[in-house]
């Protein structure tokens, strides 16, 4: 069990103790906000139950029928636990709206306000983990959960103070719980926003995408075009890149192989990557009467191959390839250990 589950199966337990002490002691108050509370924390334990099953389905190998993984879960998870708190949101102002026009007498006692205190503590540090963690392991069943977590706490401030208003004036909880309700509606929209957008595959951000293009830059490869997805909480990433056309095939696939590795390196959550090579601009003149000059410059050079289809090797590893002409050799950089090359 990694430490997203951990966290996804405390925050079910913790849940499921709230719900059944507010419950009893708002059944026992007759305090609408906090049976509103516990309405709300029956919501989380269901809540929390499907961020877990989406975390724990997350981390499933690929297969036959799933050949890029169950990454995606995690995401249709999070986006169902949006949906929940939407209607949650709405049943606690219908219950609200309810209770104004037909209040009944609260009791306030210790109790109510020391289960409200407690709530309170709980869903601070449950919030506070489960952002930290899921903004760690881009988690966002977790984040989306801790965001709820934080909902909660400002709600239980609500309950708090209307329970010590409300023996002077006996609509303010009713009242409270309306605006709860209605705060959590905004959030849970919000939160709709936010999951529908990983949802459908949104690109990574900007210091993912940052880090991309400096191992390129480090290991001197040209970048035609960088395209990235997220996909729950891993990356996939499909790169277009410029080759010389003279390297071989088995040149080229080890470049790019060595690259693969230099960019998972780096970036771990950068499970799947597609390198397209595309051929380095030359010039056209480049190609005219191609045989003749050669054999011209080389009866020239002694049949060393020098002039401008001479050959540029790297003194550090040996690596050859043809003269560009107009480009020097002592210009170039070895794509294969980045040294400058030299003319041979």
């Amino acid at each position: 069990m990694n430490e997203t589950e951990k966290i996804g199966l405390l925050s079910l337990i913790v849940n499921l103790f709230l719900c059944i002490v507010k419950l009893i002691v708002g059944v026992v108050s007759n305090s609408a906000a906090i049976l509103a509370e516990g309405i709300h924390s029956a919501t989380d334990i269901v809540a929390s139950f499907i961020g877990y099953i989406g975390i724990k389905t997350s981390t499933k190998p690929k297969d036959k029928e799933h050949p890029y993984g169950h990454h995606r879960s995690e995401t249709i998870a999070g986006f169902i636990i949006t949906i929940i708190l939407i209607l949650t949101s709405l049943g606690i102002i219908y219950d609200a709206i309810n209770a104004f026009f037909h209040p009944k007498e609260i009791i306030v006692t210790y109790l109510s306000f020391g289960v409200m205190i407690i709530s309170v503590a709980l869903n601070a540090i449950m919030s506070k983990l489960k952002i930290t963690y899921g903004k760690k392991y881009d988690s966002i069943a977790l984040i989306t959960d801790g965001v709820h977590s934080r909902m909660d706490v400002l709600s239980s401030f609500g309950v708090l103070f209307g329970l010590a208003i409300t023996q002077y004036w006996v609509h303010m909880d009713a009242l409270l719980a309306l605006l709860i309700g209605i705060y959590l509606l905004k959030q849970s929209v919000d939160l709709v926003g936010q999951t529908n957008s990983a949802l459908v595959g949104e690109s990574a951000d900007e210091e993912t995408e940052k880090k991309i293009k400096d191992v390129l830059k480090n290991q001197n490869i040209d970048l035609e075009e960088l395209k990235t997805q997220k996909l729950g909480t891993v990356i996939f990433a499909e790169l277009m890149i410029k080759l010389d056309p003279e390297l071989s095939v088995n040149e080229a696939e080890g470049i790019t192989e060595r690259l693969k590795n230099e960019l998972e390196k780096n970036i771990p959550a950068l499970k799947y990557t597609v390198i397209q090579i595309k051929a380095l601009d030359m010039k056209e003149s480049f190609y005219k009467n191609r045989m003749a000059k050669e054999i011209r410059w080389k009866g020239r050079y002694g049949g060393k191959g020098a002039g401008p289809f001479g050959m540029c090797i790297c003194p550090k590893c040996n690596y050859k390839t043809r003269h560009k002409r107009g480009l020097p050799c002592n210009k170039r950089k070895c794509p294969k250990c980045g040294a400058m090359m030299e003319r041979e």
